[in-house]
């Protein structure tokens, strides 16, 4: 009997918490790493520890081990707080930062090219609509920023 890619999805977001979480984006951002190296960046008490998690990684078909006991990433899914980040090269970037560039583009773009003086209603309501979404998206995105898992 095959397993669905929901069921699945679901099996990982339920297991896939806490720290296990954070070696698993620590391994998605720093690349393939050995247990002890884990342990020291996530500040484990013990090897053994690092271990478990990255074993429980393992069973999820995660993260694959090789034959000298690197740990590397063999699958990437976007569960719990992952997926409110992007993946760009070994970086993950809130998803909200790219609504910030776009709408600061069209304001500096609106009031380079197309502001009239003196300043018309049109002109006052446009930039403070745009100041005010740029302010929440950016709190927004300094939110994401705290429940990072790594």
């Amino acid at each position: 009997m095959t397993v669905s890619e929901d069921d699945y999805r679901k099996h990982i977001e339920e297991l896939l918490k806490g720290n296990t979480m954070g070696v698993y984006a620590f391994l998605l951002t720093h690349g393939p790493m050995g247990v002890r190296d884990v342990q020291r960046a996530l500040s484990f008490s013990s090897p053994s520890l690092a271990l478990h998690h990255l074993n429980k990684l393992s069973e999820l078909g995660l993260v694959s081990k090789d034959e000298y006991g690197v740990y590397s990433v063999t699958r990437e899914v976007k569960v719990g707080s992952l997926s409110l980040f992007v993946k760009i090269g070994t970086r993950l970037i809130p998803r909200f930062v790219f609504l910030i560039t776009l709408f600061s583009s069209m304001l500096v773009i609106y009031v380079i090219f197309l502001l009239s003086w003196p300043l018309t209603a049109q002109d006052m309501m446009y930039i403070s609509i745009s100041v005010i979404g740029i302010s929440v998206l950016l709190y927004e995105a300094w939110r994401m920023w705290l429940l990072k898992p790594f």
